[in-house]
């Protein structure tokens, strides 16, 4: 679904208004660094829902993040931190290749299915935003330069859209505290039935402004290679530009393996705050 629809760029707004049509923002990992708050609702979750959980330290916090880009889903949250805790050797850990068959394990081995996993972290985490969204906020952090760029593109009037598998009023919430103008922005990704494929969103987005055949004019920054390919894979987006957000949840060995892929462009926090002109082509 949807929200909301930002006017498009003005003739000149910016010589790049030429190109750029529609700037299209993954949340998490591109925006704002949610690592502490998915560490302690992981935590929540993992005491509810393991058997016999093991305890959670609090400096658990550092290797839970520095795997965190080994998560896609939410249910791996909690098998993540038990995994840690259980003392998974690193080779189990290195990438999602070898990750996913350890966490099926590690699932079967507790009887639990993702399904009851996912839904213990959506309940803990709904339950801590409504007792005490201040906290909950707080736990969230955006990335440096973030914000005061976000405001200075919307003072371009050019179309600024938020890509996400976050539910939409956390979004928003987290966008509001930094600035009530952002609170405004295009949300696309949640609807009432689930997430739907970023690759599908973006087609939504790119009808929605009337983008040239293949979505010329859209700019796509987000944090998972995967998420990159997916993207480059549908017809209705060959035209859009991508680009791979170096400071998100990635890793070194997948910065590198974008720069094989000519149709993804590696974007640092310095080249964001500069003027688009200033970014990769």
């Amino acid at each position: 679904m949807i929200h909301g629809r930002p006017p498009l760029a003005e003739a000149g707004a910016s010589d790049v208004t030429t190109t750029l049509k529609v700037l299209a923002l993954d949340f998490d990992g591109v925006l704002c660094d949610g690592r502490a708050e998915y560490f302690e609702a992981a935590r929540r979750a993992y005491r509810a829902t393991w058997p016999a959980a093991r305890d959670v330290p609090d400096d658990v916090a550092a290797a839970f993040g520095a795997h965190r880009p080994l998560v896609e889903s939410g249910w791996e949250m909690p098998v993540l931190l038990h995994a840690i805790v259980a003392g998974e050797p690193e080779s189990a850990l290195v990438d999602r290749t070898a990750w996913l068959p350890t966490a099926r394990r590690l699932l079967d081995g507790a009887r639990l299915a993702p399904e009851t996993l996912g839904h213990a972290l959506n309940r803990v985490r709904d339950e801590w935003f409504a007792r005490d969204p201040d906290d909950w906020v707080r736990h969230n952090t955006f990335y440096p330069g973030i914000v005061a760029r976000l405001v200075e593109i919307l003072a371009d009037r050019i179309a600024i859209a938020i890509v996400t598998t976050k539910a939409e009023r956390f979004a928003r919430a987290l966008l509001a505290s930094q600035d009530a103008r952002l609170a405004a922005l295009t949300i696309v990704g949640r609807e009432p039935g689930g997430t739907i494929p970023k690759q599908e969103s973006l087609a939504r987005l790119a009808a929605a402004h009337r983008l040239q055949p293949g979505a010329q004019g859209l700019w796509f920054v987000e944090d998972l290679l995967e998420t990159l390919d997916a993207v480059r894979a549908a017809r209705a987006l060959a035209a859009a530009r991508l680009f791979l957000a170096d400071w998100g949840y990635n890793t070194l060995e997948q910065r590198a393996s974008a720069g094989w892929r000519p149709y993804i462009r590696l974007l640092s926090l310095g080249v964001w705050a500069a003027p688009f002109s200033a970014w990769p082509h």
